[in-house]
């Protein structure tokens, strides 16, 4: 049986890159660009869609009912901003995508935990746990995570100046990121670091090179990286 449909309204204000009303919308929920405080009267479920979530809570508080139900999609705020939402009345939550099927959600009660969980089984996704303390460092990793675009677009780029075939670059690339290749010796790697003719490639890979030194213990490179560092 389908749990009821919600009368959702979202405020949003560009910041923020998450979308949950699409999602919402097309599980059935009735979807509402909101644009004024006094219009959330009308709404079960508030979606604030912002990273200035401060600024929308103190402006929604004054017409908040008890038993209304709030949502922030910020990442780096934690529950905590929802509080005078909370005392007057509201059920506060937060939720985050971290991918295509993992959340960061987060309630004060058992009732906000169950509604948000709900919610996100409804958009296709699990929740997973993360304390509201680590949601910076969350944040940083996923950034973290992203600099693999840019990578792997260089690397192509790189690869082509000598293959001069884009494709045939993407898919040693792919063979490069699904096989452990392990670290050349001190002497290879510090002749394939002077090779290098852009010095923005040539600060990464000696960054690179350090990073997999330190993981893989590899003390020698790890010197070498931080001597070129002091350069």
């Amino acid at each position: 049986m389908q749990a009821p449909r919600l009368r959702v309204g979202i405020f949003y204000d560009g910041s923020s890159p998450v979308d949950i009303g699409e999602k919402l919308d097309a599980v059935g929920h009735h979807i509402t660009v909101l644009h004024e405080p006094e219009e959330i009267r009308d709404f079960e479920l508030i979606v604030i869609e912002s990273e200035k979530v401060e600024g929308f809570v103190e402006k929604l508080s004054a017409f908040a009912r008890r038993g209304q139900m709030f949502l922030h999609t910020s990442l780096t705020h934690g529950i905590t901003v929802m509080d005078s939402l909370e005392t007057a009345g509201g059920i506060v939550m937060s939720a985050y995508p971290l991918g295509r099927d993992r959340w960061v959600a987060s309630a004060v009660d058992e009732l906000g935990e169950t509604i948000v969980g709900l919610l996100v089984g409804e958009m296709g996704g699990s929740v997973v746990d993360v304390p509201d303390a680590k949601r910076e460092q969350l944040a940083a990793a996923l950034t973290y995570a992203g600099f693999m675009s840019v990578l792997r677009r260089d690397a192509e780029n790189f690869l082509d100046e000598f293959l001069g075939d884009v494709e045939v670059a993407s898919d040693i690339v792919d063979d490069a990121t699904r096989d452990y290749h392990g670290l050349p010796s001190l002497d290879k790697l510090r002749a394939q670091y002077d090779s290098i003719s852009s010095p923005g490639r040539q600060r990464l890979f000696r960054d690179l090179a350090r990073r997999k030194a330190e993981m893989s213990r590899a003390q020698d490179i790890e010197l070498w990286a931080i001597q070129k560092e002091d350069h």
